[in-house]
């Protein structure tokens, strides 16, 4: 959750230089401004795999929400680079004042935890058991 006096300081910071990082729930979470603070992208690492993204984790990555309550357009990006995946959200800053910017953070870091969690629980139907001799 963010106070009401914490969001006045993201505000002003993300305006003032262009990008702010905080970690809400269990979400770091990065926003940028960009085209004159026109427009505004932010991203959550949601999966981070090792070595590879298994197919189990890209057939839930692209497919269908996991949980209900939508009110903001988000979306996975993968970074096949790295084996990581990225909820998205990329919108007009004009959207935005204080108020709805507080709603919005708590909301984004909301659908990161549970893209998280929905793929990390994925991410166990692909492993091969062995029993040892």
């Amino acid at each position: 959750m963010i106070l009401a006096k914490d969001i006045n300081k993201l505000f002003n910071c993300l305006l003032g230089e262009g990008t702010v990082q905080l970690h809400i729930g269990g979400s770091d979470i990065n926003a940028q401004l960009s085209e004159q603070n026109a427009k505004i992208s932010v991203s959550a690492v949601v999966y981070e795999g090792d070595g590879y993204i298994p197919k189990s984790v890209r057939k839930c990555a692209a497919g269908k929400l996991p949980f209900s309550g939508e009110w903001i357009h988000t979306q996975l990006e993968i970074d096949e680079d790295n084996f990581t995946i990225f909820l998205t959200y990329k919108g007009q800053t004009r959207e935005f004042n204080q108020s709805n910017f507080k709603d919005f953070l708590e909301e984004f870091s909301w659908q990161a935890d549970e893209w998280r969690l929905y793929l990390e629980e994925h991410d166990k139907h692909d492993l091969i058991y062995a029993h040892a001799r």
